[in-house]
This record gives C-alpha cells, sequence and structure tokens, in this order.
C-alpha cells in the first residue's frame, strides 16, 4: 500500500505542463476559468489523448511576488494542494497564475482557496460535460434553424427569377 500510494500521489514530469506549447494552448483555449485572490486558474482538456490524468503548469512572475522565497512558497504549496487532490481532478490542462495578493496570505488560507479552486474546476467540467449532452445540442441546431443569418455570412440569392418578376411588373404598369 505505501508504495502505490506514493506513486499515485507523486508529483512526476508526467503531471507538469513542460513545453511551451502546452501553455499556449491553454492561454489561447481557456475553456474554464477560477479566480481567487491569489491566484487564476486557467484550464482546458488535456490535448493528449493518451492522458488519463489532469497535468498542471505553474506561473509565478517575478513582477506580481517580488522576492523569491515568497514565490517559492507559493509554488510549493500550489504543487503540494495539486499532488494532494490530483486524483479528484478531471484530465485537464491546468495553469495557476500567481496575484500579487499570494505573497500576504497565509499557508492556510492559500491552502483553503486552492482547494475551494479545484471543486470549482471540477464543478465547471462537470457542468461542461452535462450541458454538451445530445438532447441540447439537437436544441441548439433546431434554435440556430430559426435565427437569422449571421452578419458576414454569404447568402444565395436567385435574381433570375426577381428580374422576371421585376419587368412583368413594369411591363404591367406601362399597359394600365
Amino acid at each position: 500500500m505505501g508504495i502505490d500510494r506514493m506513486l499515485s500521489f507523486g508529483f512526476s514530469a508526467e503531471l507538469r505542463l513542460l513545453h511551451a506549447s502546452d501553455f499556449k494552448s491553454v492561454f489561447d483555449g481557456a475553456l474554464y476559468k477560477v479566480h481567487q485572490s491569489g491566484f487564476m486558474l486557467l484550464a482546458v482538456p488535456s490535448t493528449c489523448p493518451s492522458l488519463s490524468h489532469a497535468r498542471i503548469g505553474l506561473v509565478i512572475a517575478k513582477k506580481k511576488i517580488r522576492r523569491a522565497h515568497e514565490r517559492n512558497r507559493v509554488k510549493r504549496l500550489a504543487r503540494e494542494s495539486f499532488r494532494l487532490h490530483q486524483a479528484e481532478l478531471p484530465v485537464l490542462d491546468i495553469v495557476l497564475m500567481a496575484k500579487a495578493d499570494a505573497q500576504h496570505l497565509p499557508n492556510e488560507v492559500l491552502h483553503q482557496e486552492l482547494v475551494a479552486a479545484w471543486q470549482q474546476l471540477t464543478k465547471r467540467f462537470e457542468k461542461n460535460q452535462t450541458i454538451g449532452g445530445s438532447s441540447l445540442q439537437s436544441k441548439n441546431r433546431t434554435q440556430n434553424s430559426l435565427l437569422p443569418p449571421k452578419k458576414n455570412t454569404k447568402v444565395a440569392i436567385d435574381l433570375t427569377n426577381t428580374a422576371s418578376n421585376n419587368t412583368q411588373n413594369s411591363s404591367v404598369n406601362h399597359l394600365e
């Protein structure tokens, strides 16, 4: 039990976003956002189809948190919280971005905010999964067919019938 538990609650490279392209995909297409006073979470469904677990990347900017020991403290708490809650999280790529207020919050408050953030992220993911059901998709299709076309869309107009109607109307007007 001890070895299995350590392996399942580890923080290996497989659980981290390591490449710039991974971070870019999260920043460009963030579907889920969770705001707390000390940080913000951005997440997208994982881009690797072979993954069965969430991955996290940390962005702790020197501009937001000046002192290195404070940045390291926030990173340490974020990694530990993720490690403990990774089994509960859906398969997402997550980026945690620190805010300037994080350096002033005590460890207990940061830990509580992180736990609340993981729960919010999971709820939003589950809500999105239930909304993405087939009954709502068919409802949206019928609603979209009743709506007028969006701007900048091409609409085909049959000019042959319109032109012949105009000539018939003009000839009728001339006859009267």
